[in-house]
């Protein structure tokens, strides 16, 4: 018996409904002055750094791979390369200065966040695990945003963002 909502959309539909509302996210939760502020930053570490993370663990080291669609880039979905800078935006943004263990509990809860997502584009099919996984995803994540919290304080002190 065939199931009654079997539908089978093409790759490039979920990476643009999930850059999408990334965007709106944005838009949303983070004023225009914001927006202007972290734009430059936010492009760097979301999509330039998703694009090398791609390249990186998967072309170079083989360890999980995309599905190829209309808009890969280097075998690397553009859309979803593209979506990480309105999410780093994000991060950023509402990232706390003041209290430490809040700062580390706010990392550990958006690469949490980045590993579900890797494991959510796993199971609609779009993502391939070689030698990967959520934890090695969490791990890296938890790598990335550092270094973009880290490059952004370095920023703030010196008064360039």
């Amino acid at each position: 018996m065939k199931k009654m909502f079997d539908v089978q959309l093409p790759h490039d539909i979920y990476y643009l409904v999930f850059a999408l509302m990334l965007f709106l996210f944005m838009v949303i939760l983070v004023p225009r002055e914001g927006i202007k502020k972290l734009f430059v930053l936010s492009f760097i570490w979301g999509f330039l750094g998703s694009l090398i993370f791609v390249l990186v663990f998967s072309s170079l080291l083989n360890l999980f791979r995309w599905e190829e669609t209309a808009f890969s880039f280097f075998s690397s979905p553009f859309l979803l390369n593209l979506a990480w800078a309105p999410a780093i935006l994000i991060y950023l943004y509402f990232l706390p200065e003041k209290i430490k263990h809040l700062f580390w509990l706010y990392l550990l809860t958006f690469s949490l966040v980045s590993a579900g997502l890797d494991s959510l584009f796993y199971q609609l099919g779009t993502l391939q695990y070689i030698s990967w996984g959520p934890l090695e995803r969490f791990l890296a994540a938890v790598v990335w945003l550092l270094g973009a919290a880290f490059h952004y304080h370095r920023l703030g002190k010196n008064g360039n963002v």
